[in-house]
């Protein structure tokens, strides 16, 4: 009887020690209120892909992405072999690839902004100049993602870092651009401000061949 309520006790300390760990974890790791799972498939919402090479020319786009390709146009089979134009157009018919994705992890940085709804059309105004974006992307972004934000009180705003970009939805392009600018934007809807460092911005100079991608995850 004294062995089983030893075990008894042990499993139930171990039980104990578990639920108290994930706590923790959740408390240094996540602090807000709603944490993300890492590891829980997140989707990726229309990377634009725009090519501007010096001359007319064929260019491939190869995507390596830590997870699945669920939307794509053109159709990217085994990756994307286009005729473009030095204007950017390309196919004779897009101004942009397209995809979106399912990526399996997400890492965020700890730096952020937090955007009241109301001054999310001017604070990409100014944001996406200062990244580097041009008048057509800034407009074509705004366009898309100022209807894909449910309205919140706050939106808190993290811009994917190029070692993750890397790591989970690499891009391969031949001939290799000479500049490369890729604004991946993580959403989330909070109720409440909340107190985030502001990253620095570096800023992105248009020389050569050039591609830019824009895209973002918005946290339901």
């Amino acid at each position: 009887m004294k062995k089983i309520l030893k075990w008894i006790l042990i499993i139930v300390g171990i039980i104990i020690a578990l639920v108290i760990g994930v706590i923790a974890y959740d408390y240094f790791f996540y602090p807000n209120d709603d944490p993300i799972n890492p590891f829980e498939p997140h989707m990726v919402k229309k990377p634009a892909i725009y090519l501007y090479p010096l001359q007319d020319t064929d260019v491939s786009v190869k995507l390596n992405i830590n997870g699945d390709i669920i939307n794509d146009i053109p159709v990217y089979a085994d990756g994307w072999s286009v005729f473009v134009t030095k204007e950017g157009i390309i196919n004779g018919n897009y101004g942009y690839l397209f995809y979106e994705a399912k990526l399996n992890k997400l890492e965020l940085p700890s730096e952020g902004w937090v955007v009241s709804y109301d001054d999310l059309g001017p604070w990409f105004d100014l944001k996406l100049s200062q990244l580097g974006l041009n008048e057509k992307e800034k407009s074509q972004f705004k366009e898309y993602w100022i209807k894909e934000l449910p309205e919140s009180n706050y939106y808190e705003i993290k811009l994917l870092d190029s070692k993750f970009l890397i790591e989970n939805m690499n891009l391969e392009i031949n001939p290799s651009p000479d500049s490369i600018l890729r604004v991946e934007f993580y959403f989330k809807p909070i109720e409440k401000r909340i107190d985030l460092v502001e990253p620095s911005i570096v800023s992105f100079e248009r020389k050569g061949f050039v591609v830019v991608e824009w895209g973002g995850i918005l946290d339901s």
